[in-house]
């Protein structure tokens, strides 16, 4: 009998949006048209007459989200009646109407916080000398980025703002050095910020270097990506993950820009905000990209020894293109990523997570659009370094293009016996966890043979020698072009898309890739190729910092994932570092049984304990996974939090210090084991 996937919980963003926010009635003032986007450019979805019924979702700029008559889309803020003695969307300013301080009521995927989650927010709109250009949308910016953490669970008390005259480059430094002593090993931060980038020669460094610019610019004002790469160590050396937004630009660009460009914006046909640049030029000799002999702050943090796998880098524009500031809605590409990772984005490869990768390319066709057929300017391209595989948060409801039906799951077959027993391959059978749970009393502890899943692809041999860590960005299975993604409403559902199933390989290492390379963990199999019907998995495992140990099998049927450790047998998955730890214990064993092929292991040393227990679905003294998107996306969510984290232990900055069970931070390898006839 074959299992659909459950629709339900893999709803589009339109559900999650309805029940996290609760809508408010209106109507429309005069006729006008329901969008996809909030762009002028946006596919119409239907027509609104005078009077339409309306529930008002957010306002935005001079934008409102809006459901009618089970669609929902956008609409001119000019269009709905925002002041309905009647409805409460009154009380919602636009950011035109706030001066600059958009409502953004935007329905986050509700993820409860957690206290090892930081955040730092900078943002300048307007700067000490008067010479320099305002940049009314960074204000906006900051509520923006506010939710972008809230999205990546960070609490609201583990968040600091440095706004305008607070954001000087004494106070930006410190800010930083503060943060370096707050966090512990293992947390996870994220920095955000908005404002002029600038370059200038310095003769130091051989040419043109890139910064910030702070609010009192000059050379206190001025932060090289030197000088932040020295200044992020700490954090680097003890976050997980470290992901850094930098929504500036570093280049006047290829052409000039009109002195009122910069004092008053530009408009363009696809929406009513102005847009300015977010460049500021110091140097007529380092305002062209013909003078770049600098390098990015990914390169910078790379040479101080900051692994690629831990740090997470996205600017808004290449070193050569403009980036623009929206005075209503804020920076472009913080607003888009900020849509796409709380909303927007899909989950192209149907792993069950949303990617910086997939949040970057749903950001893009925004910015694209957005900067269509603009007479003079082209759209700036986002510019993603480091772990792009990244996954900010684990949504149990990940959006997918192409929900499919999954044939049933086979679990591995598990035998308990005297001596070593393999049942037959036909019509396999899982006897009852019971017995198994209560025989290692007797004398002779049974041995379990676990019978694993039929292989679906040829034999290939392959090194069971851990890898290294890697030092380029993480490679994913292909997404599609960007060309095949409709940047639409939440309410819209995507054409089809076909993508490829991903493969019990893919999904762990999509959890690999989650991994804090910092944590080393090794593993020894005393034989890379097992006889099948004969020999058993053995392994020696060693980490370089204590934690719980986690076998994960992908079953090679690509239908599940079992958890081979811990167990029903064996729950004693402490593990010391340094220590070798031998695994299977005498109590439990799996045999090779066939066909002949390749096995896929992950193996984990996390520093808190996981929740293994809320999957409830068991094969034999194993709980297992389905491999589809909702069934890793749990899973993820899983493996990837310590489960003590939101404990009592964890809730005192005195309780939290030193403490590795309040880390989610984990270790983790992949290997292959190779059965033979």
């Amino acid at each position: 009998m074959k299992k659909q996937i459950h629709s339900a919980t893999l709803a589009l963003c339109a559900a999650l949006i309805t029940c996290s926010v609760q809508a408010q009635s209106t109507t429309a003032l005069r006729a006008t048209e329901l969008r996809a986007d909030k762009l002028a450019t946006a596919a119409v979805l239907k027509a609104l007459p005078v009077g339409a019924a309306l529930d008002v979702i957010t306002v935005e700029g001079g934008w409102v989200q809006v459901m009618h008559d089970s669609l929902q889309g956008w609409v001119r803020a000019s269009t709905v009646n925002l002041s309905s003695g009647a409805s409460t969307a009154s009380s919602m300013a636009s950011g035109r109407q706030a001066g600059g301080n958009s409502v953004l009521t935007l329905g986050v995927r509700s993820l409860p916080a957690r206290v090892n989650r930081h955040a730092l927010i900078i943002g300048v709109s307007r700067y000490l000398d008067p010479g320099t250009p305002p940049l009314p949308g960074a204000r906006i910016d900051r509520a923006s980025a506010t939710q972008m953490a809230s999205a990546m669970q960070v609490p609201a008390s583990n968040i600091a703002y440095l706004q305008d005259e607070q954001a000087t480059g004494a106070n930006i430094r410190k800010a930083l050095k503060d943060l370096g002593e707050k966090v512990q090993d293992g947390d996870r931060v994220f920095i955000h910020y908005s404002g002029h980038g600038t370059r200038y020669n310095d003769p130091a460094s051989g040419g043109c270097v890139e910064a910030l610019l702070a609010y009192e610019g000059g050379q206190s004002g001025n932060i090289t990506n030197r000088e932040m790469t020295s200044l992020l160590q700490t954090i680097t050396n003890k976050t997980d993950k470290l992901f850094v937004m930098y929504d500036a630009c570093h280049s006047g660009g290829l052409v000039n820009i009109p002195p009122a460009v910069r004092t008053r914006g530009l408009g363009n046909t696809n929406d009513e905000g102005l847009l300015r640049p977010k460049f500021a030029s110091i140097s007529e000799e380092c305002g062209r990209p013909v003078n770049v002999k600098t390098r990015n702050l990914m390169v910078e943090m790379n040479d101080k020894g900051a692994l690629p796998q831990d740090v997470i880098h996205i600017s808004a524009s290449r070193d050569n293109e403009i980036s623009f500031d929206d005075e209503q809605k804020g920076g472009l590409a913080t607003q888009f990523v900020r849509d796409c990772m709380i909303r927007d984005a899909v989950d192209l490869d149907k792993s069950g997570a949303i990617s910086m990768d997939e949040i970057r390319q749903c950001a893009q066709i925004k910015i694209n659009q957005r900067m269509q057929n603009d007479a003079n300017y082209k759209a700036h391209n986002l510019m993603l370094s480091g772990n792009i595989g990244f996954v900010p948060a684990w949504f149990s409801q990940a959006q997918i293009v192409n929900a499919a039906v999954a044939a049933p799951v086979k679990p591995p077959v598990v035998v308990a016996a005297v001596a070593p027993v393999v049942a037959p391959l036909v019509a396999p059978v899982v006897q009852a966890a019971a017995p198994l749970v209560a025989q290692p009393a007797a004398a002779k502890p049974p041995q379990v043979v676990v019978i694993l899943p039929p292989l679906a692809k040829p034999p290939q041999v392959v090194a069971v020698t851990p890898p290294p860590v890697p030092l380029a960005a993480p490679v994913f299975a292909p997404a599609p072009a960007p060309a095949a993604v409709v940047a639409a409403a939440p309410a819209v559902v995507p054409a089809p898309v076909v993508v490829a199933q991903l493969t019990g390989e893919q999904a762990l290492r999509q959890m690999f890739e989650q991994r804090d390379a910092k944590r080393s963990v090794r593993v020894v199999l005393p034989k890379n190729q097992l006889k099948i019907g004969q020999d058993t998995l053995d392994m020696a495992i060693q980490s370089n910092k204590p934690g719980y140990v986690y076998v994960a099998l992908a079953g090679s049927d690509n239908k599940s994932v079992y958890m081979l450790f811990p167990n029903d047998l064996d729950q004693n998955n402490k593990i010391e570092a340094g220590q070798a730890l031998q695994l299977p214990r005498a109590n439990w064993r799996v045999r090779a049984a066939g066909p002949a092929g390749v096995n896929n292991l992950l193996i984990m040393v996390a520093d808190g304990p996981r929740d293994v227990a809320a999957l409830t679905t068991k094969a034999g003294p194993f709980v297992t996974s389905l491999n589809d998107a909702e069934g890793r996306a749990r899973l993820g969510a899983l493996m990837s939090t310590s489960r003590l984290v939101t404990g009592q232990a964890c809730q005192t900055p005195a309780t939290r210090k030193n403490n590795p069970v309040c880390s989610d931070a984990f270790g983790a390898t992949m290997v292959s084991v190779e059965e033979t006839k």
